[in-house]
């Protein structure tokens, strides 16, 4: 995974935060259709499991999105969840980098 796909992941991710913060105040067809689009767009740049798990469950919880702040909050808890998981992934990378570099 390059930096330059780190940054898209990032860019991403900061888009479905801004998505949940102003346009999921309702079930809007085509902004949970965009937000869905935005979700896959971030799995196919990253192979790590555990960061493409946490996509799936943001996808699906898109799919049953209907209105309300209680699916709201586990979709910005799985968002969490995918930063934090870029965070621990990059990291990995960033060591491994490290470690060829020294060798």
């Amino acid at each position: 995974m390059t930096s330059s796909d780190v940054q898209k992941v990032r860019s991403h991710l900061a888009s479905l935060e801004a998505m949940l913060a102003r346009r999921f105040h309702s079930a809007d067809d085509e902004a949970l259709l965009e937000f869905r689009r935005v979700c896959w767009a971030a799995l196919l740049l990253v192979e790590d499991v555990d960061f493409q798990d946490q996509i799936d469950l943001l996808v699906r919880y898109a799919k049953e999105f209907r209105g309300g702040e209680d699916m709201k909050d586990k979709m910005n808890a799985a968002l969490a969840a995918c930063s934090a998981r870029l965070d621990a992934v990059e990291g990995g990378y960033g060591k491994r980098w490290r470690d060829l570099r020294a060798a």
